[in-house]
């Protein structure tokens, strides 16, 4: 569905950036958080058979991250 909404200055720069985080354009964004505050969207989806978290504010793990903490002495 195609719409206009108008947002308070709070709300505009909460969805900018939501959806710089989670780099989606700002109509997936404002999507995404309506369904999250209504409940109905799920925390977790599966990608290739792999359960992926939607961790609220968290970031995408990248494969350069991963070789970093692989690298990590404990």
């Amino acid at each position: 569905m195609r719409t206009t909404v108008t947002l308070s200055d709070e709300a505009a720069e909460l969805v900018k950036a939501y959806a710089e985080c989670a780099r989606v354009s700002l109509s997936r964004a404002v999507s995404d958080l309506i369904e999250r505050s209504s409940g109905t969207k799920s925390r977790f989806k599966l990608v290739n058979g792999i359960a992926v978290f939607d961790i609220p504010g968290g970031r995408r793990v990248t494969t350069e991250d991963v070789k970093r903490f692989e690298a990590e002495e404990f």
